[in-house]
């Protein structure tokens, strides 16, 4: 009974601690200063189908939103981050306060909720951006490349050169070879 009354308090305090250190362990998607986690990641998502409706679909959709989110934290972007934690500050804090007649409101006369007259500029600027991502991968997965190859040849050029040298000895008029 002793054992029992001992390692239950023991076992309820792991499980206790175990719960609550997963309940506040957020996948960090980018470290840096913010870190970039899923629930930003999602919100920010959420806010652009608000905001976007169905232009952003034909922009490539909430997915395509959330890599480049993605991509501006692990290039550094720190413009853009700013941008992105205003919005999710809004986003988070703000818009729950809206009655629904304020959020329809805001959604029909707000330039940046409702397509604006300009959304083809703001659609090709989120390709263009795209482009220009995917343009920056394929240069750091080839300068990635080229420093693999110098870093072979190198490896090559060190196991191919002799680990012998050569002295002329003036007795027998010949080289002779010293080391392995």
């Amino acid at each position: 009974m002793c054992l029992f009354n001992c390692v239950l308090p023991a076992a309820l305090l792991i499980l206790a601690v175990a719960s609550t250190a997963q309940s506040d362990d957020k996948k960090v998607l980018v470290p840096g200063e913010p870190p970039l986690t899923q629930d930003m990641v999602d919100d920010y998502g959420k806010l652009a189908e608000w905001r976007f409706g169905p232009a952003l679909a034909k922009a490539g959709g909430v997915d395509r939103l959330r890599q480049m989110v993605i991509n501006d934290w692990k290039n550094g972007d720190a413009k853009r981050q700013k941008t992105v934690l205003a919005d999710l500050k809004w986003w988070r804090e703000d818009y729950p306060k809206l009655s629904p007649a304020e959020k329809d409101q805001l959604s029909a006369k707000a330039p940046s909720a409702a397509p604006p007259s300009n959304s083809f500029d703001a659609i090709h600027l989120l390709k263009l951006q795209q482009w220009n991502d995917a343009r920056q991968a394929e240069i750091r997965a080839m300068s990635n490349a080229q420093a693999k190859h110098h870093e072979t040849m190198m490896f090559i050029i060190h196991n191919l050169r002799p680990t012998w040298r050569l002295e002329y000895n003036p007795a027998t008029g010949r080289y002779d070879r010293y080391g392995q």
